[in-house]
Formats: structure tokens, sequence, C-alpha cells
């Protein structure tokens, strides 16, 4: 709140689902009357914060998105817990995806690219290295796991731009207050959410 009132924006994940209460006005409780009474302070004045709710799965606030692509694949990499072997063969598909000026952006358009080059794989070889049929699979079933566990809502269009974190409303910083309480049932897909915005 402190933040808020200065003008700073702030970012915050809500695990339990109890920092909804910033976006509501406070009100006096006996409580809060004796501690002024005590220290001598007036009654404060409650005001709300300007608040924003998001959701990677947009059922509790506006849904936060990325492109397979915008995430790139050392992070996708760790969230499906591929091998050495495997991230090779799935930064050899990023690669001639931006070489074919191919946007990957939800998790289908990720298996129609994998499907394309382990069917062309001796066409690419030589310029892209071996793509071998097991890790093509290997990768095929993480992603199925990926879309188990409902991580494939958060790849798609329109793509989330982090600087609608970093707005002010009338000199106020505004509260952005991610619903985690569902994904942090997904710790992978949380972690490698939070780092997906470092870099932004």
């Amino acid at each position: 709140e402190t933040f808020s009132q200065a003008g700073v924006p702030c970012f915050m994940g809500d695990m339990k689902g109890d920092l909804s209460g910033i976006s509501q006005r406070g009100k006096m409780t006996g409580f809060i009357e004796k501690r002024c009474k005590l220290f001598g302070i007036d009654a404060p004045e409650f005001q709300p914060c300007p608040t924003r709710f998001f959701d990677v799965y947009g059922e509790q606030g506006i849904p936060m998105r990325t492109t397979v692509s915008a995430m790139g694949p050392q992070l996708l990499s760790r969230l499906m817990q591929l091998n050495d072997t495997q991230s090779g063969v799935l930064n050899i598909v990023f690669r001639i995806a931006d070489d074919k000026e191919l946007l990957l952006i939800d998790l289908k358009d990720l298996r129609l690219m994998l499907d394309y080059v382990s069917k062309n794989a001796a066409s690419f070889k030589t310029a892209y290295g071996n793509v071998s049929a097991a890790s093509v699979g290997a990768i095929q079933r993480s992603i199925l796991a990926i879309e188990a566990e409902g991580g494939d809502k958060f790849f798609g269009e329109p793509a989330f731009d982090v600087n609608d974190l970093l707005d002010v409303e009338n000199g106020k910083g505004v509260m952005s207050v991610l619903a985690a309480d569902k994904l942090m049932l997904n710790p992978k897909l949380y972690s490698t959410f939070l780092l997906s915005l470092i870099p932004e």
C-alpha cells in the first residue's frame, strides 16, 4: 500500500488468495480504534489501491499468456525437464522455425513443427545436425504432459505485455496480483513463468 501511494507499481504472486483485499477500502475496527487512541493519532483515511488481477489460466483474472517463440528453447527445455540431447533437438527446431520465419504461437504449433522437422530430418542434418525420432518423441510426450496440467493455456495470443505491470493511476502505483493458488500446484510452470518475466 505504501508503494502504491508513492506511485510505485508492484507485482505480487497471491498463493493463498488473500491479497485481493488490497483492492478494497479498509474499515475501522475496535482494535484499530484502540491503537489510534493509545498512540494519539487520528483515525486513518482508508483508501483502496488500484488493482488488476491476472491468472495464467485466465479463470480469476486477465490471462497472462506468452508465445512459444517468446519463451524460447532454454526455458521450455527446463519446463519439460528435457535431457541435453532432447534440449539440443528442441534448439534445432527453434532455429529452423526462425530461419523459415515461422512464429510458434502455442503448443499445437510446436507439435506441428516437431513433426515437420522429424519427417524431413535427413534434409536438415547437414545444416543443423542430427534430429533423432526418439528425441522428438520424448519432446512430444513432454508437451502432452504440460497440456494435461493445463499449461497449454499459458501459450497463445494475445501475448502478455510486461508494460501492463508498470501502470500508475491517479498518482498511485497499480497493484498487479497474480492468482497463484492453482498455479503453485505446478511449481515447474510457476517458476518457468516467473523466469520468463525477468528478461522482459
